[in-house]
C-alpha cells in the first residue's frame, strides 16, 4: 500500500518577508518583458486559434520563464525569440496529453505555394485540424517567417522533419474537412451567469456569494488566485464591488462564437467618462452553481480583440504591474 504523505510538516506557513520577495521579484521581471507581451500574446493566439486559450498560454509561458531565468547563467540573448520558444514548448505539452486532437487521416500534397493571407485565414478557422508539431510549424513559418533551422531549433527537431510537417500543414489546411472539427466544451448554465449579471449589477455581494460553490475558484487573470467561496466573497467580490468606488458597475451577458461571456461595463463615478466594457468573466458551472470564474481586466490583448470582435466601447488598464 502506497503510503500516504505527511501533511502536518514542521513548516506551517511560508515565511511572509519570502512571499513578499517572491512577488517583487515577479512584478520586476513581468515589467522587464512588458514592451514584448503584445507580441508574445499574437503568436499564442496563432498557435492557439482561441484569444481565452492564447491568454492562458501567455501567462503560462511567462510562468515558465521566469523560473528559468531564475535557473540561468548566461545572460538570455534575443528574449523575445527565447519566450516563443517557451511558449512552443509549453503549448506542445499541453495538447501532448492524453486526450488526442482529432486529425484528418488521409495525407494530401501540399500546394507549391501557399498564401500566408490565406494561411491566416485558415489557422482562425481549423487550428484543431492539425496535430500539434505541424500547427506549431505553419505558425513559425507562414505566419512570423522564421528560418527553418530556428524553427527546428524551437521544436527541437530536425529541419527536414520541419518541412514535412509543413507540407502536411498545409496539405490540410488547403482542403480542410469542417467535420472534423473538435466539439465545442460544455458552455455555461445561461441561467446562472444571468443571475451573475444581475447579481452585479444590483451590487448584491450576499447573492453573488451564492451562486458559488463552496470550493469554487477564482482567477483574476496575472494578479490573484482565489480558492473557495468565503476567500472570493472576501477578495475579487468585495473589491469589486466596495472597494472600487471609481466607477459604477453593470454587468451583461453577450456571446462571442457561440460562447456566453459576461461583459462588466464601468462608468466612471466623477463624471468625466462615458460607460465601457473593462473587464471581462468567464464561468465554468455545475449542478447551477458556478465553479471556476476568470477576470480578465488585466488582459488588454483580449480586453481589445473581444471590444472590437463585438462593436462595444473598452477601456484596458494594462497588465496591472
Amino acid at each position: 500500500m502506497t503510503p500516504q504523505p505527511d501533511l502536518s510538516p514542521e513548516l506551517d506557513v511560508l515565511p511572509q518577508p519570502l512571499l513578499a520577495a517572491a512577488q517583487t521579484a515577479r512584478r520586476e521581471f513581468l515589467a522587464a518583458l512588458e514592451p514584448l507581451r503584445g507580441e508574445l500574446f499574437r503568436y499564442c493566439r496563432r498557435l492557439t486559434g482561441s484569444v481565452w486559450d492564447a491568454e492562458d498560454l501567455v501567462q503560462e509561458t511567462l510562468a515558465r520563464a521566469l523560473t528559468r531565468a531564475a535557473q540561468s547563467h548566461q545572460p538570455v540573448q534575443r528574449p523575445m525569440a527565447w519566450l516563443v520558444r517557451i511558449a512552443t514548448n509549453a503549448y506542445l505539452d499541453q495538447v501532448r496529453r492524453p486526450a488526442p486532437l482529432l486529425v484528418e487521416p488521409a495525407e494530401r500534397a501540399a500546394p507549391p505555394v501557399a498564401d500566408s493571407v490565406e494561411v491566416r485565414d485558415a489557422l482562425a478557422e481549423v487550428t484543431t485540424l492539425l496535430a500539434p508539431q505541424e500547427r506549431a510549424a505553419v505558425v513559425l513559418k507562414d505566419v512570423f517567417d522564421l528560418p527553418l533551422k530556428e524553427i527546428a531549433a524551437m521544436l527541437d527537431t530536425t529541419e527536414g522533419a520541419v518541412k514535412a510537417a509543413l507540407h502536411r500543414g498545409r496539405g490540410r489546411l488547403a482542403d480542410p474537412d469542417r467535420d472534423t472539427m473538435l466539439a465545442r466544451r460544455t458552455a455555461p448554465d445561461r441561467d446562472t451567469l444571468d443571475a451573475l449579471a444581475k447579481a452585479f449589477t444590483a451590487y448584491d455581494l450576499g447573492g453573488l456569494t451564492r451562486l458559488f460553490v463552496q470550493d469554487a475558484v477564482s482567477d483574476v487573470i496575472g494578479m490573484a488566485h482565489e480558492v473557495g467561496r468565503d476567500q472570493i466573497a472576501a477578495g475579487s467580490l468585495h473589491h469589486t464591488l466596495h472597494l472600487e468606488d471609481s466607477v459604477r458597475w453593470r454587468a451583461e451577458v453577450r456571446e462571442l462564437d457561440g460562447d456566453p461571456l459576461v461583459l462588466m461595463w464601468a462608468t466612471p463615478t466623477d463624471g468625466e467618462g462615458t460607460e465601457a466594457v473593462e473587464d471581462i468573466l468567464r464561468a465554468e458551472t455545475a449542478d447551477g452553481g458556478i465553479t471556476r470564474l476568470r477576470w480578465y481586466y488585466f488582459c488588454p490583448d483580449v480586453l481589445t480583440e473581444v471590444g472590437e470582435r463585438l462593436g462595444v466601447p473598452y477601456r484596458t488598464h494594462g497588465h496591472g504591474l
